[in-house]
């Protein structure tokens, strides 16, 4: 979500990904496929179809897992891009680490 704070020094040009649900229903959608491959494994009664099953479901699940992954590290750096604008904007200016002499 972004800020509607007026001391945010920019105006908010398009939405962060992490806010939208592209990225959530991608990540539903290669864990159901993961489980659909890993069902279809234990249906199947070996040979060939066994191991494409096999590297079909861990190819599913590795991508849900790097897009968990970039969902959450895009969380964490939205909220801390957030943590910071509000920072400077108590401090009216960059944030330096240091507090405002009086």
């Amino acid at each position: 979500m972004i800020s509607n704070d007026p001391r945010v020094p920019w105006s908010p040009r398009a939405s962060h990904p992490a806010d939208g649900s592209t990225l959530p229903l991608y990540m539903v959608f290669f864990f159901l496929l993961g489980l659909v491959g890993f069902a279809i494994h234990g249906l199947s009664d070996g040979g060939g179809a066994l191991v494409l099953a096999i590297i079909v479901s861990g190819v599913f699940f590795a991508c849900f897992l790097i897009l968990f992954a970039v969902y959450w590290i895009g969380y964490l750096l939205k909220g801390h891009a957030t943590w910071l604008a509000e920072r400077q904007a108590e401090s009216d200016g960059p944030s330096t680490g240091h507090q405002p002499e009086a």
